[in-house]
């Protein structure tokens, strides 16, 4: 009877030790990690947000999306939220850069308004004529605009210096670079925060940035770019942009694959 009992112990204490084993999941059947029921490996998450607070793979790709591709109606509508806030709120608030078909239509809508004020700001230089694809000293294609409480007080030039940065970009050789909006993009810079490109030379370009993303450049535009010696720097509020040809703002279809292939894999969420 003794030799039962210990028998049973025996085999109850390895049911015991076996039975974690036997309850813990293979990775392939894990939990989602975005808390979705997903039914095959690599599903495609469809969740706002995932755990880390990222943004779903669809809203990554529309704020990739270059300005022009938006549809006007979308466009418009954001903007006029912008102006909402800085007008409720006496706050500031600027916009995407854009082309001047589209910046003419926003700056109609904003004429003559008492709520808000809307500055159209291109880096320091006159907007180029719509139709135009040479710039001339001291003039501009792509703009975007400055939204404020009209009793903010602030002027035009303030505005463009303070949401406008001009990039100078020397010893590159551009025929055997990238075009620069590819090798913003390769540096992660969204090309809403892009205005005009200029190309002055074989040898130099200039750029209109987002301040926001102006250390960004400095510091890693170089490495997409070919040339011996490349230096970039910031230009001072009184400089003007060269005469020279305006760079496309759009990229290679080739990297367009592979960034919209780089988000798609982003969006599937990896076991194991």
């Amino acid at each position: 009877m003794k030799g039962l009992l210990k028998m049973w112990i025996a085999g109850a204490l390895k049911l015991l030790l076996v039975l974690p084993l036997l309850m813990t999941p293979t990775s392939a059947f894990q939990p989602s990690l975005c808390g979705c029921d997903h039914g095959v490996v690599g599903q495609k998450c469809s969740s706002t947000k995932n755990r880390h607070g990222q943004q779903s793979l669809s809203r990554q790709i529309n704020h990739a999306r270059h300005l022009a591709v938006v549809p006007l109606y979308s466009i418009m509508t954001d903007i006029e939220s912008q102006a909402a806030v800085a007008a409720d709120t006496w706050s500031i608030e600027s916009t995407p850069f854009m082309d001047p078909d589209i910046a003419a239509k926003v700056e109609e809508q904003f004429q003559g308004r008492a709520d808000v004020t809307a500055f159209r700001v291109a880096g320091g230089r006159r907007l180029l004529p719509v139709g135009s694809t040479k710039v001339s000293p001291g003039e501009g294609r792509r703009s975007r605009f400055v939204l404020m409480h009209p009793d903010l007080g602030l002027d035009l030039p303030t505005a463009e210096s303070e949401y406008c940065s001009v990039i100078r970009v020397d010893n590159v050789n551009v025929a055997a670079s990238n075009t620069i909006p590819n090798a913003l993009a390769l540096i992660g810079v969204h090309l809403d925060n892009v205005g005009d490109i200029v190309v002055e030379d074989s040898s130099t370009v200039y750029l209109v940035v987002d301040p926001n993303v102006a250390k960004q450049c400095l510091r890693l535009l170089s490495k997409e770019l070919v040339g011996p010696g490349i230096n970039l720097s910031l230009c001072g509020d009184s400089e003007f942009m060269p005469q020279g040809e305006i760079q496309d703002m759009k990229l290679s279809r080739v990297l367009e694959r592979q960034m919209e292939r780089k988000k798609h894999d982003q969006g599937f969420v990896q076991f194991g």
